[in-house]
């Protein structure tokens, strides 16, 4: 029999905990306790663990990014919600979740020192997979424009599809003495739409449904597998596995350190090297095949590194015959600029046929690296014109340009 492990967080670290039969939801078991002294649970087999963090810890919304991948949609993610955020995004965690079938996708942010250190304390009791959310979503009613949940005197709200707004929270906790003051503002957000609230917060009137008297553990039960995986996994990718490598290896760990030192000392001396010259090979093949890619996006079948440098070239001297040379004396001299350079990584470069130069956009770690750049572009025969720069999720994202002296 499949069961779940539901642990509710509460914001003065109580936690509540039970074990839920997946086929009917019956609650088998259950307890509480504190952070500080958590119990031991029954030895029972464990087939997911739900993890409800308090509502006012964290901030829920979903968002449409039009980004070719997963890696952008990430980078994307904090500038598209750093207005709603009452943190700086310099101390917050966001984490994005996967695209849904209507192209939007769930970003979840939290103090990243909080929720670090609610996972290694509660690292005990979790078995894998674990999926974290708001309590609030937990206690929101799927039919209606606006839930109103009593938890224990505070109420939590929570916005369904027909009134949620992108990259707006949707949903959250308020504290009971402030929630008469906001009980209009947070009803005007339903758009007129249903509205279920537990009857003892005692709001009635046109568009009220009283919502079942229920526990929030027990409404964890209607959330299917897929549509916990695509949450954000705020805990880290690492904790959506069902395979703890750390507790599985631990009794081979002192047994095999010694002979893992010995066996990579040796092949370090033998193959290090030719590793470290393949990798450079490898990443300048797929600066390459990038380059191609955004200069000629209507070829979309798979080229190799070596025929994505001929057709380019081709196209190049088709368009403008000289600038072909000003072209690959600029990009070669950009490659070589960026070897072995660790603090600064080319994202994308576009030539500019007309003014013959690279436009080239970068991740940079600190301001002093692109002066750093310049300097030793001066000395290869190349100027480089800083284009400005900003705080990145990666680092400082900065623009210049790149032109033959």
């Amino acid at each position: 029999m499949s069961q779940d492990l539901v642990i509710h967080l509460r914001d003065d670290g109580r936690v509540n905990w039970s074990i839920l039969a997946r086929e009917n939801g019956e609650r088998l078991t259950a307890g509480a306790a504190h952070l500080d002294a958590l119990p031991e649970l029954p030895a029972v087999e464990i087939s997911r663990t739900i993890l409800l963090l308090p509502a006012e810890r964290v901030f829920a919304s979903q968002i449409e990014v039009p980004a070719r991948s997963e890696r952008e949609a990430r980078q994307a993610a904090p500038f598209l919600i750093e207005d709603e955020l009452a943190s700086s995004l310099d101390s917050t965690r966001i984490v994005t979740g996967a695209k849904n079938a209507d192209g939007r996708r769930w970003v979840f942010a939290v103090e990243d020192s909080w929720i670090e250190a609610i996972i290694h304390q509660l690292a005990p009791l979790i078995s894998r997979p674990l999926h974290i959310l708001p309590d609030a979503l937990a206690a929101a009613d799927e039919d209606a424009a606006l839930t109103l949940f009593d938890r224990d005197g505070h109420v939590l709200f929570w916005y369904g599809e027909s009134a949620r707004e992108l990259a707006q929270q949707a949903g959250g906790a308020v504290d009971p003495v402030l929630f008469n003051h906001i009980a209009h503002a947070l009803v005007g957000g339903a758009a007129g739409g249903q509205i279920k609230v537990s009857p003892t917060l005692g709001l009635t009137g046109p568009g009220f449904v009283a919502a079942a008297r229920e526990d929030l553990d027990l409404r964890t039960r209607r959330f299917e597998d897929g549509f916990l995986a695509s949450l954000p996994a705020l805990a880290g990718e690492g904790w959506l596995s069902t395979l703890d490598w750390g507790a599985w290896l631990k009794p081979l760990r002192r047994a095999g350190m010694a002979a893992a030192a010995l066996a990579f000392g040796f092949a370090a001396l033998f193959i290090g090297e030719g590793v470290y010259y393949r990798i450079q090979a490898d990443r300048f093949d797929t600066a390459s095949v990038e380059v191609f890619r955004q200069a000629v996006p209507e070829v979309t079948r798979r080229v190799i590194p070596a025929e994505a440098e001929r057709l380019l070239r081709d196209r190049i001297t088709a368009l403008g015959g000289g600038e072909s040379s000003s072209f690959l004396q600029l990009t070669s001299a950009l490659a070589q600029l960026i070897e072995g350079n660790e603090r600064v990584r080319v994202e994308h470069i576009r030539f500019d046929q007309s003014r013959g130069e690279l436009r080239v956009s970068a991740v940079y770690t600190d301001f002093a690296d692109f002066d750093a750049l310049s300097a030793a572009g001066e000395a290869m025969g190349i100027s480089l014109q800083d284009e400005g720069a900003r705080e990145g999720t990666d680092g400082l994202q900065g623009e210049f340009v790149v032109r033959l002296q």
